[in-house]
């Protein structure tokens, strides 16, 4: 190759790249000084809903007539299926059960069982403890006995309830609601509401008189955005109205209302009373105090702890999404939560 002729191919390479980095010179940008108003979507490492693998044995369940009186004992592919009820019950032993396995009636499962083949409940599956289950289809309500596993996914129709100790692996889904008690892991967890036993009512709202109040020192950037810099803390009872970006931890004081979206570069704090019609979004941790209220979805690189409190609306499912994410007793949710680790503290 001649001098020239590498020139040429330098400069080449040269232009090429430069207009690659073009591109991404904003995401550069925004990662090295994030502003913008409005947290990104999230959805957590699998951008698919979380019942498809439900919906999906759903569908070969009714084709392969496990959910009618004539359970066969064997299905196209050639699997094996076990009934479980009445005369033909199952019994616990050294081996795992790689069948799958047709619950006919309520009885429980046997204590103890490891069951590495899909189990259909056709009716309410009542609680059996020490139980391990890869993946479980409930017709109607399903309680998960104390120290049971769920290895890849369980779906009730009706209440899916884990009792203490239960350790929901990969996705657990319920058509109507998901009942947690205290000691129980999770990572994935969907339903129109799902709630965390074993506290008293939250404290009621605050009700002192409102007062509207817009962030000394920031800068609007919109008719309903507000960008500062630095630590912000809202007034307890104040009234934003509009967005808010915070370079450091933002503080929503006791009963303040905000009717718009909150995003904290450092720590996010939601006290009690408090009202966020918008979502939450930090690169910090996220607490949530008792009695608060988030409308949107709560967004997290860090940590979420939500104490006693409501985040989504009935008929309006929203998203909680971080690395840990604590939920206490008397915490109520309306839509999906998916963590690295998801828990309910012992009690």
């Amino acid at each position: 190759m001649t001098l020239t002729s590498f020139l040429v191919f330098v400069l080449l390479a040269g232009t090429l790249a430069a207009w690659v980095l073009l591109a991404l010179i904003p995401a550069f940008v925004e990662l090295r000084a994030r502003r913008d108003a409005e947290p990104l979507p999230g959805v957590g490492r699998d951008s698919g809903s979380l019942f498809y693998f439900a919906n999906s044995f759903l569908t070969r369940a009714t084709a392969e007539g496990l959910l009618g009186p004539g359970v066969p004992a064997t299905m196209s592919d050639g699997s094996r299926v076990l009934t479980h009820g009445g005369a033909s019950s199952l019994e616990a032993g050294p081996d795992a059960f790689r069948e799958v396995v047709v619950v006919t009636d309520a009885s429980p499962l046997p204590p103890g069982a490891v069951m590495l083949g899909e189990v259909v409940a056709q009716q309410s599956l009542a609680p059996s403890d020490d139980l391990v289950v890869r993946a479980l289809l409930g017709m109607r309500d399903v309680t998960l006995g104390e120290n049971s596993t769920v290895l890849r996914w369980v779906h009730a129709r009706g209440v899916l309830e884990a009792r203490e100790g239960v350790q929901l692996l990969g996705r657990a889904t319920s058509d109507r609601t998901i009942v947690l008690s205290p000691g129980v892991t999770f990572q994935r967890i969907e339903a129109d509401t799902v709630l965390v036993a074993g506290a008293d009512p939250p404290p009621p709202s605050d009700t002192r008189e409102k007062v509207p109040w817009t962030p000394r020192g920031g800068v609007q950037l919109g008719k309903r955005y507000w960008r500062v810099l630095g630590d912000v803390e809202i007034p307890a009872g104040a009234v934003l109205e509009g967005a808010l970006v915070a370079t450091g931890s933002v503080l929503i004081g006791e009963g303040a209302r905000i009717r718009g979206s909150v995003k904290a570069q450092e720590l996010l704090v939601v006290c009690r009373g408090a009202e966020v019609e918008g979502a939450l979004s930090a690169w910090g941790g996220i607490g949530i105090e008792s009695g608060a209220r988030i409308e949107g979805p709560v967004i997290s690189e860090s940590d979420i702890t939500v104490e006693a409190a409501t985040i989504g609306m009935p008929g309006g499912r929203t998203t909680v999404v971080g690395n840990l994410v604590t939920l206490a007793p008397g915490a109520t949710l309306h839509g999906a939560v998916m963590a690295a680790t998801g828990r309910v503290p012992s009690a």
